[in-house]
């Protein structure tokens, strides 16, 4: 019946334009799996709805797992402006505002006039100068300037 192909082919679309709201690089390979259903119930007439269900699952699992590792090489992320970002403040200087207890939290520094959250594996006094090995989470890992 050619109902069931159109509302497999309109749940494929729906599906394909939520990846563009809600992005994460899965529903798209569901939308996917529901346009091969509806073009299985056009070509082979299944009115059977779970025969369709075993289409749809099948199809959008094997498209998951064998396209989405071709894909995500392809539709690489911003990974290379993270590491940029990370490496803009390692080696950099900053000033201990609240000092810093090891493997604590409530240490303070402060870095090009912005005051952040800090730790540290060893213990740093207030005033003393600092340099950030990286940027974890918002927090500046930070060792003793020697």
């Amino acid at each position: 019946m050619e109902n069931y192909s159109l509302i497999w082919l309109i749940v494929g679309l729906i599906l394909l334009l939520l990846e563009f709201i809600i992005p994460g690089f899965v529903i798209f390979f569901f939308g996917i799996g529901a346009l091969i259903t509806s073009l299985f119930i056009y070509l082979f007439d299944m009115t059977s709805l779970s025969y369709q269900l075993l289409v749809f699952i099948v199809s959008s699992l094997i498209c998951l797992f064998l396209l989405r590792r071709f894909a995500s090489k392809i539709f690489k992320g911003d990974s290379d402006k993270e590491k940029k970002l990370n490496n803009e403040f390692e080696g950099k200087k900053a000033i201990v505002i609240r000092e810093i207890k090891p493997n604590s939290l409530g240490g303070k520094v402060e870095f090009n006039g912005t005051v952040w959250e800090a730790e540290s594996e060893f213990f740093i006094p207030e005033s003393a100068e600092v340099e950030i090995i990286m940027n974890k989470n918002l927090k500046l890992l930070v060792k003793p300037v020697e």
